[in-house]
């Protein structure tokens, strides 16, 4: 009875995790970012991440691969926060315009080595002392990311219909020398995942660093890191695996070449739900190399979209074409299999749509 009890009772806990991943995949970005910024600011976190002397940085961060903070980060241009033509964040970015003088003094390769990605465990003492700064204007650059969360107006993401409605753009897709990276809008997506250095912590804990109550919210500080992590390590391998499949579109520009994919059969390939991908996708866009931005669903069309552009493009060129001609070139050229009873219900779809749009 008590191994029945134990059982259920290890059911109820792995749903109610499930149920509240759930929540955090669906948490708008803002929001999110907020959190990201209450726990960066907890001075436990900032304790274990900035290091102290004779102790090392517990807490890191890794890349995402292919991945980089938006060039429209370093193009913001003070006069225009000044004259209102970007939002405040939280009413303080113009008070913060001393700042960025201090980013552009240091160069991109020195800011993005120590405040972006910050893989390498080096302390906030060290930091101030290589970029020539104060441990005050360290923090106070650290303070600036995250105080600009998910405002795509600062970074120079252009406004369009996509993002008006409430949805928000992660990052815009990139071709260079054939790869495919990932220009990330907000700097707290582009700065990755934690990294917990789990032997590290084991020194701070031996140290004698860490009074009472930190030792006891230590624990509850990792997990809400690894839970950031999960939700999104979750995000980019969805956005990364659908990038893959449409990389022929991608490359092309041509909506003929989208892959028929469901939300179904890139939940196997990811062993996610189909549920967490829908609510992965929900509410997100990515801007496409050569500037459109679409809705990251609208790059997992199921088969019969993809069929429905495909043979409208083709029955243009020939309408006489026999079912059977056209289900032996979906394989050939676009390698869709699919009988030649599939391609005739289509076909008469498309027939049925010609009436209508003429009305």
């Amino acid at each position: 009875m008590k191994q029945v009890m134990s059982v259920r009772a290890e059911q109820r806990l792995a749903i109610l995790g499930r149920l509240r991943m759930a929540d955090w995949i669906e948490m708008p970005e803002r929001e999110f970012a907020q959190e990201v910024k209450r726990v960066e600011r907890d001075p436990l976190f900032r304790k274990l991440y900035y290091g102290a002397p004779g102790l090392p940085c517990a807490i890191r961060r890794r890349r995402w691969p292919g991945g980089k903070l938006c060039s429209g980060f370093y193009d913001v241009d003070e006069s225009r926060l000044s004259a209102g033509q970007r939002v405040d964040v939280e009413g303080s970015l113009d008070a913060r315009r001393d700042v960025l003088p201090l980013i552009r003094k240091m160069g991109r390769p020195a800011f993005e080595r120590y405040f972006l990605h910050a893989e390498e465990a080096v302390t906030l003492l060290e930091i101030a002392r290589r970029t020539g700064l104060s441990e005050d204007e360290v923090r106070r650059i650290h303070d600036l990311i995250l105080d600009i969360g998910a405002q795509s107006e600062f970074s120079g993401a252009p406004k369009s219909a996509a993002t008006t409605r409430g949805n928000t753009c992660l990052a815009r897709l990139t071709l260079e020398n054939g790869n495919l990276g990932f220009e990330f809008v907000a700097p707290y997506w582009a700065r990755g995942l934690y990294q917990l250095r789990y032997d590290d912590l084991e020194s701070w804990k031996t140290s004698g660093k860490l009074d009472g109550p930190e030792r006891r919210r230590l624990r509850h500080l990792l997990k809400r890191l690894e839970t950031l992590n999960l939700r999104q390590s979750t995000i980019f391998r969805i956005m990364e695996s659908m990038s893959v499949i449409q990389a022929d579109y991608i490359r092309s520009r041509n909506d003929e070449d989208l892959r028929p994919v469901s939300l179904r059969l890139l939940a196997r390939r990811l062993q996610l739900s189909p549920s967490t991908v829908s609510r992965a996708l929900a509410h997100r866009t990515v801007r496409l190399p050569w500037g459109r931005e679409v809705p990251m669903i609208s790059l997992v069309p199921g088969q019969r979209h993809v069929l429905m552009d495909v043979l409208r493009h083709w029955l243009m060129d020939d309408p006489a074409v026999t079912d059977a001609v056209l289900a032996r070139r979906l394989k050939v050229e676009r390698g869709i299999d699919v009988s030649r009873r599939t391609v005739n219900a289509v076909r008469h779809a498309i027939s049925e749509e010609a009436p209508l749009a003429a009305r």
